[in-house]
């Protein structure tokens, strides 16, 4: 009875998938069972092309995302605030968001990616997901608009050949965090470093930009003083990203009213152009 109800404990969270009988390849299985030998009331679904195995392994809760051909894509593990690696605890305490409630804790281990330890946090009304790399890097702080314990958002992906390329010349010791294809794009988040990057490609590869939040401190003199002498000098800064293109070099300036609360942002090149 007791094996009976975790077992309906698994189910009960997991999509309305997973109510169907999902046929598992031997190739998926002999994957699963080699990577979690001790696994216990598994249960499988079939999401958007991926066999999702919902388990307890050594009595922790988690899920383990392959391909048809048994490939490993992604493993959740849900763990306790006390187990994230000191550096993770002791960013999110110095961050802003130190005073928001810990819901849930989850570790995303990816085939090729950057482990992750995602926060899901709550004020009131307001959920936030915040996701941070092993040395306590914040990599992202999205609002959690649909409420799902799901992270298929952060499954690896394939990348043309031409992107891998760049990144081993311009970026060869940078730890990939996320990939992403949207709108004939391909999105690359990176660690370089410790300063985290978004790399823009066209769909076969082409480097477009990149992106990288700065402090105002690196911003230069020039345009610095272009934002003093604008309409927006009395306005508040509330992030600044740095943009390279093979063409152009720009900061984009997200700005505050502090009166009106009204907000624009506001794009500068290098020379104090603003445009």
């Amino acid at each position: 009875m007791l094996t009976t109800l975790a077992s309906l404990g698994v189910m009960a969270g997991c999509n309305d998938d997973d109510d169907r009988s999902v046929e598992v390849p031997s190739a998926v299985e002999n994957a699963f069972s080699g990577m979690f030998p001790g696994a216990a009331n598994v249960q499988w679904s079939d999401r958007n092309g991926y066999l999702v195995a919902t388990f307890q392994d050594a009595g922790t809760g988690a899920q383990a995302w392959f391909g048809s051909d048994g490939g490993w894509h992604m493993t959740e593990v849900d763990i306790a605030y006390a187990e994230l690696p000191a550096a993770v605890k002791t960013a999110f305490e110095a961050g802003e968001y130190a005073a928001w409630r810990v819901d849930d804790v989850d570790k995303l281990l990816r085939n090729g990616l950057e482990t992750l330890y995602v926060l899901e946090v709550e004020k009131g009304e307001a959920e936030f997901e915040l996701s941070y790399s092993e040395e306590g890097i914040l990599l992202r702080a999205v609002a959690d608009t649909d409420r799902d314990d799901d992270h298929e958002d952060m499954l690896p992906s394939e990348l043309p050949q031409t992107v891998t390329d760049f990144l081993q010349q311009h970026y060869p010791d940078a730890r990939i965090v996320d990939t992403e294809r949207e709108r004939n794009m391909v999105e690359v988040e990176i660690i370089d470093g410790r300063t985290p990057r978004e790399l823009l490609f066209t769909a076969s590869g082409e480097w477009i930009s990149t992106r990288t939040e700065v402090r105002q401190s690196e911003v230069p003199a020039v345009v610095l003083g272009a934002l003093r002498d604008s309409q927006y000098a009395s306005w508040e800064i509330d992030d600044i990203d740095h943009f390279v293109s093979s063409d152009d070099e720009w900061y984009l300036f997200d700005l505050e009213e502090p009166q009106t609360d009204r907000e624009h942002e506001l794009r500068i090149r290098v020379d104090g152009t603003i445009f």
